[in-house]
């Protein structure tokens, strides 16, 4: 089970007994599908979930995300209509809710990414993060900062990512958004700092072990301390919104391919498997392996 499945699932048990109707148990099919990148059983679970109960704004919001994930595997036509799809639900998660910050993180990300020929556009885009700012303010900094970037305002992205880790620095969105940013410019060392930061604030925490290694994977430096770090997070695995154990054998697997250690990979890639049997990424990459 995914970590947001996870999360999902606590708070059904603490809500009261009649929100954890019928909608509510497809939401949580449609977050167990998205977690297993099993989109079109995400989306009849949301449509289901829709059906039970319309002014559901969280059952809209992760539908849209559903389709959002199904356009881009998509062709070109059938692209724009699941794109403009979960717009659609995305905005409509809003009208139903205008507290839901997630919701409203959504649609400022798919108005930032996508052209106004879909609906999208940063000047819209700008005003739902600076909502979400008030809302949520961590999680409506990183959104600014990956506006900034897509501006090609580089100082202002890195103060942004900065500013939600300040705010929030044990949570792992800002963190996660400045290490890509980090990464994507090459500055690996800087990004390694982050997760070491993250390591000594909370020590029980796995997610800095699974991160560290995936700025490994990328960088190509320290794919050997890696491997310790990813067995250290094995042990700590199974807490909410960290990797699943699943995620973190997957991603030893991933190590261990690079290192050229073929054997151990194949081992790690069937426990990810056997944990979370619905993730053809997973399957794909054991099958290259034990040809």
């Amino acid at each position: 089970m995914g970590s947001a499945t996870a999360v999902l699932l606590l708070c059904l048990a603490r809500a009261a007994p009649g929100q954890a109707g019928a909608a509510a148990t497809w939401i949580v099919q449609m977050q167990s599908a998205l977690d297993a990148g099993e989109l079109d059983r995400a989306i009849q679970a949301g449509e289901k979930a829709i059906a039970e109960d319309p002014k559901s704004s969280e059952a809209h919001d992760l539908l849209g995300r559903a389709y959002g994930l199904k356009a881009r595997e998509s062709q070109l036509l059938e692209q724009v209509r699941l794109a403009k799809k979960a717009r659609t639900f995305f905005a409509r998660a809003v009208e139903l809710d205008a507290s839901n910050a997630a919701a409203l993180a959504d649609l400022a990300t798919y108005d930032m990414r996508a052209p106004g020929i879909l609906g999208g556009g940063k000047a819209k885009a700008r005003v739902e993060a600076e909502g979400v700012l008030a809302l949520d303010p961590a999680r409506g900094h990183v959104l600014l900062g990956e506006l900034a970037d897509r501006e090609k305002n580089l100082a202002a992205a890195e103060a942004e990512y900065r500013k939600a880790i300040e705010i929030a620095p044990r949570q792992m969105r800002g963190r996660r958004a400045l290490s890509v940013f980090l990464v994507e410019h090459k500055r690996y060392a800087d990004a390694r700092t982050v997760w070491i930061e993250a390591r000594e604030l909370d020590p029980s925490d796995p997610t800095p072990d699974f991160e560290l290694a995936g700025v490994a994977l990328v960088s190509g430096e320290g794919l050997a301390p890696a491997v310790g770090e990813l067995e250290s997070a094995l042990i700590r695995a199974e807490r909410p919104e960290a990797p699943s154990r699943a995620e973190i054998h997957a991603r030893l697997g991933l190590v261990y391919e690079k290192l050229g250690r073929k054997r151990e990979a194949v081992g790690e890639y069937r426990a990810a498997l056997e944990l979370e049997p619905g993730r053809p990424d997973w399957r794909k990459k054991l099958d290259k392996l034990s040809r």
